[in-house]
């Protein structure tokens, strides 16, 4: 008897020491409050950008962003010296009211370009996005112009000439202080290389010219990282740092892409309710419409499938309506969402379901894209490097900073309002289709007396992968989602630059109305040397056929140095005329 007892006692002084440890460390952390890696949101501006024909207004956030968070360099990155890191930055999230971050994404940079960031810029109403674009190697001198005249025949001329062109839309160049249009033209495509035309950008100081270039095709530009949720309750302790581990399939990607023409970005997932056409996400046939915004992505995969999918653009609006109306057939939300509903599901079903994976799963598909592991010391100087990415978009933002008043600045030079250039910019006169909107969006949008946007309701979508059907579980949206979306700050106080006089011409019932953008500083030309981009593409010949882009197009100047020729010889004439 009293072994037994001995031997209990001693058992109970082993296990005691146990549970009192386990009672001395605290509970995990609730899930609610930990990062949220989301599987929708805006695509990494780097990654991929619409092409805005018509610069509006953009999207006001109502609260200062957060302080950017410090990114580690993934251990495990493509091979291939042309992909960069290129460091996140904080996005406005409608669903949320709230900030989200977009994550760094590795991207093989655009041959003979660098990057120039975007940044928010502080206005009377809140923050407002200045998008970020790819400049030309060769300078490190940005051109700042007044507003350029509104584009007027920006749809495609008649049919192409061949299946191989795609159209590229008209656009302006400024020469001897006014613009000269550069009619739309048809280039032949290239297997591989998105063309993304020249267009201009808004910037609180001037408009910024883009020239157009090509770009690799999306399934060849890198890794894109999922987007990250940090609740307001989340504490950035001293130190914080973040490494981006959950990576987006791109092929679901192309499958639920939309467009944001306010925004110059892209979103990605489950953007299918109509309440989303109403703050201008819109899925990206709605392009091929309103012809405000062109889509270069959407473009080439029209182009790249025309003959294994002769009947593509119907069947990409046959599964946007598939998925507008059923939420069983729609993406996840949230990586977690998408973990918990693929759990019954075959090993099928979850390939044509997963939007997301670890980078170790992406890693080991070297059928893709081939990875290579990263050593501590190089994590540590691509960390740092990145870093100085969010450092020059800081330094963007002081040389570009405009004053809050409302009123045109004076540049540090006064330049002479060419004489020239006296447009009045109207909204385009060749937007007459009247689209049909979905039937369940009941209410009538009516146009409102303040610039605030009546949205267009959808036509099409891109090509998907439809969800299992047997898989017919309701899905319950997140809680911020209360039916309605907050709508971005409007621009209420904007009104469009004094030397043009825009006038807003009301469009078709269903179609968005025009904002007209914030004036600019900028009167004339003003050039101004900019730091190093931490970020350049190769300098790669267009002779190089196996491994550059194509050739620059000639029309992208020809056109222009025809029209100045034109103009000197009629000058010309006028003068011996007066002699």
């Amino acid at each position: 008897m009293k072994t037994t007892i001995m031997i209990v006692t001693m058992l109970v002084l082993c296990v005691c020491p146990v549970y009192i440890k386990a009672a001395d460390e605290p509970p995990p952390v609730p899930s609610q409050e930990q990062p949220e890696v989301l599987t929708s949101g805006p695509v990494h501006e780097a990654f991929a950008e619409p092409v805005n024909l018509q610069v509006q207004a953009g999207l006001v956030a109502t609260k200062a962003p957060p302080a950017n968070i410090v990114e580690n360099a993934p251990s495990q990155r493509p091979q291939g010296d042309q992909f960069v890191l290129i460091p996140g930055y904080w996005a406005w999230d409608t669903d949320r009211n709230d900030y989200i971050w977009i994550s760094a994404c590795w991207r093989a940079a655009p041959p003979n370009t660098y990057w120039v960031p975007g940044y928010w810029a502080k206005v009377d109403e809140g923050w407002e996005w200045v998008a970020g674009f790819w400049a030309q190697s060769g300078s490190n001198v940005i051109e700042y112009l007044p507003a350029p005249p509104a584009l007027e025949d920006v749809e495609p001329v008649g049919s192409p000439p061949s299946e191989d062109q795609i159209w590229v839309p008209s656009c302006q160049y400024w020469s001897h202080d006014h613009y000269i249009v550069r009619s739309g033209y048809w280039l032949v495509a290239r297997q591989g290389w998105v063309w993304s035309p020249s267009h201009y950008i808004w910037t609180p100081r001037g408009y910024v010219f883009s020239a157009g270039y090509w770009d690799y095709s999306l399934e060849r530009r890198g890794v894109l990282f999922a987007p990250v949720y940090f609740s307001r309750g989340f504490h950035f302790r001293a130190g914080f740092t973040f490494s981006p581990s959950i990576v987006i399939s791109i092929g679901m990607l192309q499958v639920n892409l939309f467009t944001c023409p306010r925004y110059s970005h892209y979103y990605f997932g489950d953007y299918y309710d109509n309440v989303y056409l109403g703050i201008g996400i819109f899925p990206q046939f709605r392009s091929e419409r309103i012809h405000l915004w062109y889509d270069p992505i959407y473009v080439y995969d029209r182009w790249n499938n025309r003959h294994s999918e002769p009947r593509w653009e119907e069947h990409e609006q046959h599964e946007y309506d598939l998925r507008r109306n059923d939420k069983n057939l729609r993406p996840p939300r949230t990586y977690r969402e998408m973990e918990t509903r693929q759990a019954g599901m075959s090993e099928d079903q979850r390939k044509n379901f997963r939007v997301a994976h670890p980078i170790t799963e992406a890693s080991a598909n070297r059928a893709t894209m081939k990875f290579q592991q990263v050593n501590t010391k190089t994590q540590r100087q691509i960390t740092t490097k990145a870093t100085e990415v969010s450092k020059f978009s800081d330094k963007r933002n002081q040389w570009e900073s405009a004053p809050t008043t409302g009123k045109t600045a004076q540049p540090s030079k006064v330049f002479t309002k060419p004489a020239e250039h006296k447009e009045t910019v109207v909204q385009p006169a060749k937007h007459k289709e009247s689209v049909t909107a979905p039937v369940e969006r009941k209410g009538s949008v009516t146009q409102p007396t303040e610039h605030k946007e009546s949205v267009t309701a959808p036509v099409e979508r891109k090509g998907s992968v439809t969800q299992p059907t047997e898989h017919k579980e309701s899905v319950t949206a997140p809680a911020e989602r209360k039916g309605s979306v907050t709508q971005p700050t409007e621009n209420k106080q904007i009104s469009a630059p004094q030397e043009h006089k825009v006038s807003v011409t009301q469009q078709a019932d269903n179609a968005p109305a025009f904002v007209p953008p914030r004036k600019v500083r900028a009167t004339g030309s003003e050039k101004v040397t900019i730091p190093k981009s931490p970020v350049e593409g190769k300098s790669v010949s267009s002779d190089k056929s196996n491994a550059g882009p194509p050739s620059k197009p000639t029309e992208e100047r020809k056109q222009v140095d025809d029209s100045r020729d034109n103009n000197k010889d009629n000058k010309d004439k006028g003068s011996n005329r007066n002699k």
